[in-house]
């Protein structure tokens, strides 16, 4: 393990880091312009986060399989249990984040906590994660928008056409600036929020259950652990995915140090409330007794029979709409996180140096968000070439393997965030540097054990199959340690910059190295 922390300062001081140097070309054109700093507060990196999450999808998608192939009624006591232990894993994160600010959280933490090379490995899963699940959002996106409108419009539009539409617009979005994205994003799950409220207070005051008879069951202890609560324990904390995305936006924040953990928690609060009560009311609603015969006849249509049994006058038409809306929200959070994790190694001239440009006047990364667009762009057309379902294959398998490396990225983040703390003298307080992030190695590394023994669940396939998606996600570790070996070894001087990632805005770009 090499120390690439005896440099660090006794604490960062809390202040808006000065804009990094830009590089030039020959020509003397200004070509990195850094991101545009002060641009993000609260509400627009919670957008982000909730996005990146699509409470909706969660409802739609991950509800009826909770019940029906999870712990039954023991729902919504599954999210409580995921929110507590993520919580805690934020604790130790934030923490971080106020003396790291970076474009690529994951990468820069585990490079201070535990070098190097596992800190590129950790950059390799991380981007390679969260494409993984933005391929199988562009799947569902079409499935869903497919679904919607061709009937609407009389016509068979492939699914394929509504995925590169999406693709596009997500672009257009992503150069256009954090910003504008927020507000976009901001209005998607305003609306998407609202509905599932909607269905809440209607469970309230519906006519097949009185409120009278709710029960408080579902958050009993051996019904939360019953059934196959394991399986509940994985998508619950599915459902949380995108949250560890707020120190992405670091250096765009007005103050990191205070915003990013106000966001973070704010965030993982709001959904794991949001899921336990909303479940809790909706499963009242239909009825205890009746609700996992439900959910298991219907599958991926819970939700819309619930709706219109709950609310009636075919209300899951707005469902089916707002499904779309809240996918598309998604995307852009994952295309965010996945062109800023590009952004920051092509600044430090790891990679491909251009994917380090910004727009002079927007400062957005041009180049990464292009890149990033034709690698997904890649996976949809070879699903859509090959003729295979959308939502059985590129949304259940892609999301699955994504889901997968997302939970061991912050197990390994659990871990550098602990050793870094051990290692410096920048904080000392027991609960939040070292209490804490043990009890989240603890917890997230029982969310890892529980992901690999569910794969046939999670990802739709059994034997060989599960085997060879799972190796993706440990191949994609490896690669990016490969990549950190062979920098060591043969281009030291790019390897040297590397360990500079706690200072990251303020990196000069290396001389020319000799032929």
């Amino acid at each position: 393990m090499e120390n690439v922390t005896r440099s660090l300062p006794p604490r960062r001081p809390v202040e808006t880091p000065s804009a990094p140097p830009a590089a030039t070309t020959p020509s003397g054109g200004r070509r990195n312009h850094g991101l545009k700093a002060n641009t993000l507060g609260v509400p627009s990196i919670f957008f982000y986060i909730i996005a990146a999450a699509s409470p909706l999808t969660v409802v739609v998608a991950l509800f009826p399989i909770i019940i029906g192939a999870g712990n039954g009624i023991g729902m919504p006591g599954a999210f409580v249990i995921a929110a507590v232990v993520l919580m805690i894993f934020a604790v130790g994160y934030v923490a971080m984040s106020r003396h790291v600010t970076n474009a690529g959280a994951f990468y820069a933490y585990v490079t201070l906590g535990l070098g190097r090379i596992p800190g590129l490995g950790s950059a390799s899963l991380a981007i390679f994660a969260y494409n993984a699940i933005q391929a199988g959002l562009y799947g569902g996106f079409g499935y869903y928008a497919a679904e919607l409108l061709n009937p609407a419009l009389g016509l068979s539009i492939p699914w394929w056409a509504y995925a590169f539409a999406g693709l596009i617009l997500c672009l257009g979005v992503g150069v256009q600036g954090v910003h504008s994205g927020a507000k976009v994003l901001g209005v998607f799950l305003t609306l998407e929020v609202l509905m599932i409220t909607v269905l809440s207070v209607f469970s309230v005051f519906g006519d097949a259950v009185p409120v009278s008879d709710f029960s408080l069951e579902p958050f009993n202890p051996s019904v939360v652990l019953g059934g196959a609560f394991g399986v509940a324990l994985m998508f619950a904390h599915a459902s949380f995915i995108g949250f560890e995305g707020s120190a992405i936006y670091g250096e765009e924040a007005h103050d990191p140090a205070r915003t990013i953990p106000r966001a973070t928690y704010l965030s993982i609060a709001f959904m794991g409330i949001l899921y336990a009560v909303s479940g809790w009311l909706i499963m009242n609603a239909l009825g205890l007794n009746n609700v996992v015969a439900i959910a298991t006849d219907t599958g991926g249509n819970f939700i819309f029979v619930a709706s219109d049994t709950i609310i009636g006058h075919n209300i899951s038409l707005l469902f089916q709409l707002l499904i779309v809306t809240a996918t598309f929200a998604a995307i852009v959070t994952f295309h965010n996180n996945v062109s800023r994790y590009l952004f920051s190694l092509g600044r430090q001239t790891l990679v491909w140096k251009p994917l380090g440009w910004t727009l002079p006047r927007r400062q957005t990364p041009w180049v990464a968000s292009i890149v990033q667009s034709g690698t997904v762009a890649i996976v949809v057309a070879a699903f859509a070439i090959a003729g295979q379902d959308p939502f059985a294959t590129l949304f259940t398998w892609a999301t699955g393997i994504g889901t997968i490396a997302v939970i061991f990225s912050q197990l390994v983040a659990g871990i550098a965030i602990f050793v870094f703390f051990r290692r410096s003298e920048v904080d000392k307080r027991p609960w939040n540097t070292v209490v804490a992030p043990i009890l989240a190695i603890i917890g997230l590394g029982a969310f890892f054990v529980l992901t690999l023994t569910s794969l046939d669940v999670l990802l739709g396939v059994h034997g060989a199959a599960a085997v060879l998606m799972l190796s993706l996600v440990f191949l994609a570790l490896l690669a990016g340690m490969g990549y950190g070996l062979y920098l060591r070894f043969f281009v030291p001087a790019k390897y040297a910059l590397v360990g500079k990632a706690l200072n990251e805005r303020e990196l000069e770009e290396p001389a020319p190295e000799a032929v």
